[in-house]
């Protein structure tokens, strides 16, 4: 059975985060959450995890319920091998159905070893359709994921089903489209994890109008993923088209995901303050997410240094005690983060500390004369207007060359 068919992702997915969350510092003894991963485990059987679980977390084992997890799993394996076995298994459809649909029980266990064995098996298996291979390698990208975020699991997951669909044609244009469409939200998710954002944000805005990859993930944590891929890489007009005016991301935005959309218009529409409340829900949220976790400081604090550069752009100057009040900060915070960003090189100003002032523009003077300076801020160099002031500029600077050249020359 396809798991997306419904378009409800397996909830199992939930106790993969819960677990995460469980291993960090400050939720070792939070108690709902305990009992939540118990409860979901008890309700899927699943034994395996239970197993990884009491393993990891140092929980300690209910043998008497394992025992009982165990039993239903054993009777639902022979149930796969008589199927399997028997004559009920009448065309390679059908036993293409029943090894998808015991890959499939194996991930809903959490049982690692079986899965991903099965799943290696058949995406090697030449003699079955690319299709049937891209299951199995999409179910070993998902076994990667669900099992600690393995990156490097990920990674070949994503290069063989690149190989599978470059390499050859696949019967029917669906579904040549539909196993493309898929990789989008793969790649999408594994360049997220890598901190290739462009690319990641690229992957998913083509992926999210017409997401089918249900069983990786809802297509609300689609959206959002697609949201930070999004803040941190594209440019200001192009977040604008990308997710104010993209109907698809704009809606699911406003409908489902208010935190993520006020994330967004808070920072576009400049109210600093509410940006810098929203950035410290988004860190929250990033750090119990297996997947963002190991880049959630890089990303806030990156996320800080935007605001701040959007903000200095449009000023020569700027106080420290406005700029503090602007983002709801103290003075001293603002004056420590902006001046180790400028003694990093990356944002291009420095700090008066005598005159408590931000000096954020300098003048460019290419024709050495004071009469000629024209102040710009080291950010917008490359900025439309800028470009064209300093397009006017050189031509009518070339055509004065040109005259004096013509008086000069005799023809």
């Amino acid at each position: 059975m396809d798991p997306d068919a419904d378009h409800n992702t397996p909830s199992y997915w939930e106790l993969a985060k819960l677990k995460f969350a469980l291993g960090l510092p400050e939720h070792q003894n939070n108690a709902e959450m305990k009992n939540k991963l118990l409860a979901g485990i008890v309700e899927g059987d699943m034994a395996p995890y239970y197993i990884s679980v009491c393993t990891d977390l140092g929980w300690n084992m209910d043998l008497a319920l394992l025992d009982k997890m165990l039993a239903v799993n054993k009777e639902r394996q022979t149930k796969f091998d008589a199927e399997s076995d028997g004559d009920s298994v009448s065309d390679e459809d059908d036993y293409t159905s029943k090894w998808q649909e015991k890959l499939d029980y194996y991930c809903s266990l959490g049982d690692k070893e079986n899965a991903q064995k099965l799943a290696t098996t058949k995406s090697q298996d030449k003699s079955l359709s690319i299709q049937s291979r891209l299951y199995a390698v999409f179910g070993l990208f998902r076994i990667s994921y669900f099992h600690g975020c393995d990156i490097f699991g990920m990674k070949k997951a994503i290069e063989k089903a690149t190989e599978l669909i470059e390499g050859g044609p696949i019967s029917g244009g669906a579904g040549d489209w539909s196993s493309r469409n898929k990789l989008k939200a793969y790649e999408g998710l594994y360049s997220l994890a890598i901190r290739e954002y462009d690319k990641s944000a690229r992957l998913l805005l083509e992926a999210v109008p017409t997401y089918e990859s249900y069983e990786l993930a809802s297509f609300e944590d689609i959206v959002k993923y697609a949201l930070l891929a999004c803040m941190i890489s594209l440019p200001r007009h192009e977040l604008q088209n990308n997710l104010s005016k993209h109907g698809e991301m704009a809606q699911a935005l406003k409908l489902k995901c208010p935190d993520h959309c006020e994330y967004f218009s808070s920072l576009y529409e400049c109210r600093y303050a509410d940006f810098f409340v929203s950035l410290a829900l988004i860190e929250k949220m990033m750090r119990v997410d297996p997947l963002l976790h190991p880049h959630y400081r890089q990303y806030v604090r990156d996320m800080r240094l935007r605001a701040y550069d959007q903000l200095l752009q449009a000023y020569r100057t700027f106080g420290l005690q406005r700029m503090g009040e602007t983002f709801g900060v103290t003075t001293e915070f603002i004056e420590n983060e902006v001046g180790r960003f400028a003694a990093d090189g990356r944002l291009l100003c420095k700090i008066d500390r005598v005159a408590k002032v931000v000096i954020t523009k300098f003048y460019v003077n290419d024709e050495k004369s004071r009469d000629n300076q024209v102040f710009y801020s080291p950010q917008a160099v490359h900025d439309r207007e800028v470009l064209y002031q300093k397009i006017i500029k050189h031509g009518d600077h070339l055509l004065n060359r040109m005259k004096k050249l013509a008086r000069v020359i005799d023809f």
